[in-house]
């Protein structure tokens, strides 16, 4: 049972490592590295890593040949700005932003998730919410959000798009 665990994570260890190794900043395209600065002014970079992945002809392929440190095409980077707002970034060996993740905690939901979720919760009220920007290259922005709500000893999450439409409720 032992030897059996033991396979069981270095094989989870190994796919970990497949899919994103940490490099440091020098080891990052200048391009990129200047890219982040323009598209995301007034954000720090916490992590730098690569990704073996390529597109070709927008299909996205995991190129297991890659080992750390031997010239990615692909890179993550997580950035953040103050306490309550974080990013994530991925960019080509070009400076290409191909995607980005934007998480915030504590703010004010637009007023059409606010008015739709009182209208379908009566009497619950937000207690905590936290809100999530998709982008994809080329593609329009999808904003998320999800709220904590409370009503006397009872609790759910509420999962909204940016017109207030309740996606999931837990």
């Amino acid at each position: 049972m032992g030897l059996v665990l033991t396979g069981l994570s270095a094989q989870t260890y190994a796919q970990e490592v497949l899919f994103k190794a940490e490099v440091n900043e020098k080891e990052v395209p200048v391009a990129i590295v200047e890219a982040v600065e323009k598209d995301f002014p007034g954000f720090s970079v916490t992590e730098y890593a690569t990704i073996p992945l390529e597109l070709i002809d927008e299909e996205v392929f995991v190129d297991t040949a890659h080992k750390p440190g031997s010239g990615y095409d692909t890179y993550q980077l997580t950035l953040n700005q103050g306490a309550d707002r974080y990013l994530e970034a991925t960019y080509n060996h070009k400076g290409e932003l191909l995607s980005s993740v934007e998480h915030l905690k504590n703010v004010t939901p637009p007023a059409p998730v606010r008015n739709s979720v009182a209208q379908m919760y009566p009497g619950w009220t937000i207690e905590k919410d936290a809100f999530k920007m998709v982008h994809y290259e080329g593609k329009k922005a999808k904003e998320r959000y999800k709220l904590l709500l409370g009503k006397n000893d009872k609790k759910m999450r509420v999962y909204t798009d940016e017109k207030g439409k309740i996606l999931k409720v837990s």
